[in-house]
């Protein structure tokens, strides 16, 4: 790094809402960390969450939410569907903590992280993933209309934003009529292709917006067999769909899902309007076929006839699209070439350049 290089010298922190757990977002935190040599900052880490050694993560109201009777009162609950728990976040957020107004950059990497009101001599970077609560009912439509007037008030601290893909970037355009700069969540892990067992295969957190359930059951009226992995609440009804199909295997949670990958023949992912979407991304880079759901960013992941095959979000639809499948159309070697664009290099480069961009404009 060259002296005239902005980021020589230059303080960078990374501002993660919370560690409920150690999921999509708190990956990117991580890796962002990593990629810029700088400590995270959250309001709290819930018990057992597992941390890496080699990132320095600074609860700072971690007796709040992770301890004593208000720890029950503020739950993280079905992904951020506790409203209590969702506000403390943000107001505790305003006023963050004193080391972070001495960090030349602080990079937002979680919806509430904006809420963080800079100094007035601070870039301010913010990754933006999702920008709608999942709230239903009335009092939650009031309540979801009250964040968004709050949340168009804190992008006015935002300097940059960062989208985790063009699907988000074009959101970020359409509600906040500004720019945001792409760039990608890093794959990490061996993904690598092995061969062909004869296997379709489907891993995630088993939840109801990745649809695993439409998978099962549309295999289970094929030949071919499809290997489950991962585990949520929505695993009993899995498995019951699948009793009685000796093709449909349920595995649960499976330690190095790379090398069952590795031996599959392609990856089925169906998830509701997936904003990035790991699963696909991991996919391509074991060099694998994407039979992928024709919305969200899935439908970008998917080149039709190069990476895979889409369909739309139904049973019958994802039989077509397999039964049309044939493995010898596809290249392993040629997949995980545009899988590059995933890769934890390509995710470092891009990060520093727009941290740099930013701290030169």
């Amino acid at each position: 790094m060259s002296a005239d290089d902005p980021l020589a010298g230059a303080s960078v922190a990374i501002l993660h809402d919370r560690f409920p757990g150690i999921g999509g977002g708190e990956i990117f935190a991580l890796e962002a960390a990593r990629a810029l040599d700088a400590p995270i900052y959250t309001t709290y880490v819930y018990p057992e969450t597992d941390l890496p050694d080699d990132v320095r993560v600074i609860p700072i109201r971690n007796d709040k939410y992770a301890r004593g009777l208000s720890r029950h009162l503020l739950a993280w609950k079905n992904e951020g569907l506790n409203p209590l728990e969702t506000l403390n976040v943000a107001i505790d957020l305003t006023d963050a903590h004193p080391e972070l107004t001495e960090y030349d950059v602080v990079l937002e990497s979680a919806p509430l992280s904006k809420y963080y009101v800079p100094t007035t001599d601070q870039t301010v970077g913010d990754r933006m993933e999702a920008l709608d609560y999942p709230l239903v009912g009335f009092l939650a439509k009031l309540y979801a209309k009250g964040w968004r007037a709050l949340d168009k008030e804190a992008n006015d601290y935002v300097d940059t934003f960062v989208a985790n893909s063009e699907l988000v970037r074009d959101r970020v355009r359409r509600y906040y009529d500004r720019d945001a700069e792409v760039v990608y969540p890093p794959v990490t892990g061996d993904w690598r292709s092995e061969g062909d067992d004869g296997y379709f295969v489907t891993w995630s957190r088993l939840a109801p917006e990745k649809r695993i359930p439409m998978i099962v059951e549309a295999f289970a009226g094929l030949d071919e067999r499809l290997v489950v992995a991962g585990d949520g609440e929505q695993r009993e009804k899995i498995e019951r769909l699948a009793a009685g199909h000796g093709n449909v295997e349920v595995r649960g949670y499976v330690e190095g899902v790379e090398s069952l990958v590795a031996r599959a023949t392609a990856v089925v992912y169906a998830p509701k309007q997936e904003d990035f979407g790991l699963v696909g991304a991991e996919a391509l880079s074991a060099g694998k076929p994407l039979l992928g759901v024709n919305e969200g960013f899935t439908r970008y992941q998917v080149q039709e006839g190069v990476t895979g095959l889409r369909f739309e979000p139904t049973v019958e639809s994802i039989r077509e699209t397999v039964r049309a499948f044939d493995p010898d159309d596809f290249d392993a070697e040629e997949i995980q070439d545009v899988a590059e664009r995933y890769s934890a290099e390509t995710f470092e480069s891009d990060l520093r350049d727009v941290v740099r961009d930013a701290l030169e404009e």
